[in-house]
């Protein structure tokens, strides 16, 4: 394929243009003049372009200058008409050069990823914080001195005579069992022996001095012991039996009227 002679791009400089005889290039060079800025759709379709590559034909985009002259040692151009057939096919190759830059110019820009937006922290509202409330301070009350104690003075002479007294009611009730011995009365030995408890009762419930604090109460618990053992001795209803169960009593009777005599 003969391409006209004309000026075309240098495959060398792209800077530059060279001259095409028609058959070889000449040592003809000329400035290339800028390429005119194409606008690209910010929305251009992606379209996938595999060329093939043909054979290079200089594409005439630039204005040509002149053909070199005879002094130069270049051809003079053919007729007119080969010049018009130049323009033309240059013109077809050029759009085609405008065509492919395009969709390269908007493959490269549908590539951008566009900056995600960045998401702002929500304003912060300022409070007032109220000024802690001091709770009032809580008096201590002084402490209280708790007195002593008044030790209780008993009585010594008054309890001597409550003891006494209560101590001779059991030695009646004593001899009252004797007699309903004797006689055979076992009812009446139950109210003597409940007659007995009753006084044992009152005994337990005196105020004692502090000099028999201890021994009076040991007494008492003696002579309790005695009374539950005649009161077996009446269950059984055994005459003998009872008559030595009320010595037993009255035994503990008098040692525990001893002991109240010591109370002072």
């Amino acid at each position: 394929m003969n391409i006209a002679a004309g000026w075309y791009p240098n495959p060398d400089d792209s800077t530059q243009l060279r001259y095409w005889d028609g058959a070889v290039w000449t040592m003809h060079f000329a400035p290339a003049a800028p390429a005119a800025t194409v606008p690209i759709a910010a929305t251009a379709p992606t379209v996938a372009i595999e060329p093939s590559p043909p054979a290079y034909v200089p594409p005439a985009i630039y204005a040509a200058p002149a053909a070199p002259t005879a002094a130069q040692g270049a051809s003079t151009p053919a007729s007119g008409s080969s010049t018009k057939k130049k323009w033309l096919i240059g013109g077809a190759i050029a759009a085609g050069v405008i065509v492919v830059g395009s969709i390269g110019a908007a493959l490269g820009g549908a590539g951008r990823d566009e900056p995600a937006p960045v998401a702002s922290a929500p304003p912060i509202e300022a409070t007032n914080t109220p000024d802690p409330v001091v709770a009032p301070e809580t008096p201590i009350p002084a402490p209280v001195s708790t007195p002593a104690p008044v030790p209780v003075v008993i009585d010594a002479v008054g309890f001597r005579a409550q003891a006494g007294s209560h101590l001779d009611d059991m030695n009646k009730d004593l001899d009252d069992l004797v007699t309903t011995v004797a006689e055979d009365g076992f009812f009446r030995l139950l109210s003597n022996s409940a007659e007995l408890s009753f006084n044992l009762g009152q005994l337990q419930a005196l105020d004692v001095p502090t000099n028999v604090g201890v021994t009076w109460p040991d007494s008492l618990t003696a002579l309790e012991g005695a009374l539950d053992i005649l009161d077996d001795a009446i269950t059984s209803q055994d005459g003998p039996t009872i008559l030595a169960a009320v010595d037993t009593v009255r035994t503990q009777v008098e040692a525990t009227r001893g002991v109240a005599g010591s109370a002072q």
